[in-house]
């Protein structure tokens, strides 16, 4: 008797299966409709949480968006600014980790006729220098840069005595630009710090940033003013490119 109940079972769902497939039609529809049924609350409180997180991710692109808008928005701004240049704005596309304060690649390269040793700042400030040019995109050398090469000369604007230095790396652990200078004289702290034009590929006035404190040298003969600057060069996403207007 158990045979012919499985053999009927079996044929059963042969059959089933049989005019499924051969006729494209499920006769188990009404078993999924039952199960849509009794498990509908609980996909429509799955639902609702896909929808919350979906709205927290929306809010996320949208600031972002804004971020970047405004930006753009101050980097067009400096246009009145630095009149003499031309302004090629571009965007940050690549970062090497084990050298993040070193180097960074802008999408900007020879066919929008940039060169080497161009300047390149963003809306806070400077930047740096572009160190490498290929055909659609350029290598920066940033002013954080550890190359001792990379030397920048500055002037530190303190209640209307300038008093000038030149850069001597970077404190990556407080974020703080060092710079040199011979004269043993007390400075204010936030006093601004700018580019003085000198050494032929900064142009001056173009901000750094503010002074954050001075510690005497191991030389006891100068001493080196602490630099907190303008730009935030860890989170750098655009920046913009000098070339002189008859260049």
């Amino acid at each position: 008797m158990m045979k012919l109940k499985t053999i009927i079972i079996l044929v059963i769902i042969y059959v089933i299966s049989f005019i499924s497939i051969r006729y494209n039609i499920n006769l188990l529809y009404p078993y999924y409709l039952v199960k849509d049924i009794i498990l509908y609350p609980v996909k429509a409180l799955s639902v609702n949480k896909d929808i919350i997180l979906s709205g927290d991710i929306k809010d996320c692109i949208i600031n972002s968006l804004k971020e970047d808008i405004e930006e753009l928005k101050k980097l067009n701004n400096i246009n009145t600014v630095l009149s003499e240049f031309n302004m090629i704005n571009g965007t940050i596309i690549e970062r090497n980790r084990e050298y993040w304060f070193n180097n960074l690649t802008i999408d900007k390269g020879k066919r929008d006729g940039i060169k080497i040793d161009e300047v390149v700042i963003n809306s806070d400030g400077l930047i740096g220098r572009i160190s490498e040019v290929r055909e659609y995109t350029s290598d920066i050398k940033l002013i954080t840069t550890n190359d001792t090469k990379n030397k920048i000369s500055v002037v530190i604007k303190d209640n209307k005595n300038n008093i000038y230095g030149i850069t001597n790396g970077y404190d990556n652990k407080n974020n703080l630009l060092k710079v040199i200078i011979n004269e043993n004289i007390n400075i204010n702290k936030n006093s601004f710090v700018y580019t003085t034009g000198m050494g032929g590929i900064y142009p001056s006035g173009i901000l750094i940033g503010k002074v954050d404190s001075i510690i005497k040298a191991s030389d006891e003969v100068t001493n080196i003013v602490l630099i907190k600057l303008s730009s935030n060069i860890k989170e750098v996403r655009y920046a913009s490119i000098l070339e002189r207007k008859n260049s």
